[in-house]
């Protein structure tokens, strides 16, 4: 299996082949197939969370553009941010950490 192919299957980043995750929040502590601990050390998706800023902002510039040349009011800018937040929120979670965790095995490859 390819890396691009274990991100949007939200794979492990060392095998390539275990789930990250068990349910939609809820994660694994190690790889149900080749054992290998997700979090390293304290604070591992710290780096997650800039990639989910990038991920929401990249996610809502379309419809914020639409919204300014359309002359919506403060309100619905309010109403139609945080509708879009709330729907994208649970996957900007899952792969902001999944991309997170495939960039960090390729800068600093674990060892078998």
């Amino acid at each position: 299996m390819s890396r691009l192919s274990a991100i949007v299957r939200t794979r492990c980043p060392h095998c390539l082949r275990g789930p990250i995750f068990d349910g939609i929040w809820r994660m694994h502590t190690h790889c149900p197939v080749c054992g290998v601990k997700y979090e390293r050390e304290t604070g591992y998706f710290m780096n997650s969370v800039f990639i989910g800023y990038v991920m929401a902002f990249l996610a809502l510039v379309p419809m914020l553009l639409i919204l300014y040349f359309s002359g919506a009011s403060a309100f619905w800018f309010t109403v139609n941010t945080t509708i879009a937040l709330a729907i994208v929120s649970p996957l900007i979670f899952r792969y902001a950490r999944v991309i997170w965790m495939h960039a960090d095995e390729l800068m600093d490859p674990r060892k078998e």
